[in-house]
């Protein structure tokens, strides 16, 4: 006997408010405070394009580390990925698996031109 059981279980996530993560509701704040935070500091003293501009690149690595995810990682995660691919083994990491069949043939058609023939199992 089978219980089907749906597969979308291991991406469940809580809504807490406004349909986001509570990780996204926090981040969320954070990146209005940061873009707030710059428009009081700067709008008296530049022109608002400029504060514009400003608030938006304020805002940005917060709302990065609240809602981007890539292969299931967050962004910091990523960005660890990203520090130790590029700068401590200094070159770029690549996914390849192992294919037991293809290392089997190439093994077999490495040796001198010996064919190697298959027995039939014996019955009895």
């Amino acid at each position: 006997m089978q219980i089907k059981s749906n597969q979308d279980v291991r991406e469940y996530k809580e809504v807490v408010y406004f349909g986001m993560t509570l990780r996204q509701l926090i981040f969320s704040a954070l990146a209005g405070a940061a873009a707030l935070g710059v428009y009081l500091l700067c709008s008296r003293r530049m022109s608002m394009e400029a504060v514009s501009w400003l608030c938006v690149a304020a805002a940005v690595p917060f709302g990065a580390f609240g809602f981007v995810r890539w292969h299931g990682m967050p962004f910091e995660r990523m960005v660890g990925v990203y520090i130790r691919s590029r700068l401590v083994l200094n070159r770029p990491l690549f996914f390849r698996p192992d294919n037991p069949l293809r290392q089997a043939v190439q093994t077999n058609s490495t040796k001198k031109g010996k064919v190697m023939k298959c027995s039939k199992a014996k019955r009895r």
